[in-house]
This record gives C-alpha cells, structure tokens and sequence, in this order.
C-alpha cells in the first residue's frame, strides 16, 4: 500500500511525457489539402459554438443548484 504513494505520481508523469510525445507527432503531420483546412474550420467553428451553448446552460444550471443549495 505503502508503494502506491509513488506509482501513481509516476503513472502520471508517464502518462503526460506519452502525451506530450503524441502531441508532437500529430502537429507534424500535414494539414491536408486547401478543402480539408476549410471543412476543419467549419468543424472547429461548430464546435465552439456548441460549447459555448451547452455552457451558457451549465451555468444556468450552477446557479440555480447554488440557490437551492443555499435555501
């Protein structure tokens, strides 16, 4: 038991250096064509919009549980 106070701080630094090292490998790849970088954009502008949306309802939903928590 004792030795997990070691193992899952290194599993972590593992599991960042892994991440880090896929990072690397997937910013180096090649965008794609002209066309892909435009549908990309589209995508990346949809998503953000959708975040943004489903936000704005998360934090209807905080403030109204923080109320009620509050009563």
């Amino acid at each position: 038991m004792d030795k997990l106070i070691y193992v899952v701080p290194l599993m972590a630094v593992i599991g960042l250096l892994y991440t880090y090292v896929k990072f690397k490998w997937v910013a180096k790849q090649d965008a794609g064509t002209d066309r892909m970088k435009e549908i990309s954009t589209y995508i990346a502008d949809g998503a953000m919009a959708f975040l943004r949306a489903e936000w704005k309802i998360l934090g209807y939903f905080v403030v109204i549980v923080a109320i009620l928590l509050g009563i």
